[in-house]
């Protein structure tokens, strides 16, 4: 190989997929106090505001849709897909968005898995309940937080 093939290579911008750090950032420092607030382990703390950003994408694309049906939304397939209202542009944004956030979720198994460990998680650390809906019972300061933070996230 010469210097001039050599150079192209190593100077040739690598296409990847986003490190998980980038995709983690809209979630701080939130996700850093929960962690810390109420012990968590791991990675509990992120996987909870995945899947509260799934859930909020649904509430505000499809808001009659189950929790279940995520991975159809993401995915573009699926009756909830097809049949869904006409959107905006803000609202295809925001899917598009969710696309790169929620990658994992348009695995059926991966979302229902994380619902199964979401809603075994302690009541106080939900802003959601099992349908999917914002909880009524929590405070209006946690649930401008999440909602602005979701919000954000999928702008």
């Amino acid at each position: 190989m010469n210097t001039n093939t050599m150079n192209t290579l190593l100077s040739t911008p690598r296409v990847s997929r986003p490190a998980l750090a980038s995709l983690l950032h809209w979630q701080e420092p939130l996700a850093t106090r929960l962690r810390f607030r109420h012990a968590l382990p791991g990675m509990v703390a992120n996987r909870l505001l995945n899947v509260e950003l799934g859930l909020y994408l649904l509430a505000e694309l499809v808001p009659m849709a189950p929790p279940q049906v995520l991975p159809d939304l993401l995915t573009g397939h699926g009756s909830v897909y097809r049949n869904r209202p006409i959107w905006s542009p803000r609202q295809h944004r925001a899917l598009s968005q969710a696309r790169i956030l929620l990658a994992p979720y348009m695995d059926r198994t991966a979302w229902y898995n994380a619902l199964a460990k979401y809603a075994s998680l302690p009541l106080e650390l939900r802003t959601y309940n099992s349908q999917g809906t914002l909880r009524t019972d929590v405070s209006g300061y946690l649930l401008r937080e999440r909602v602005g933070m979701f919000a954000k996230a999928v702008a």
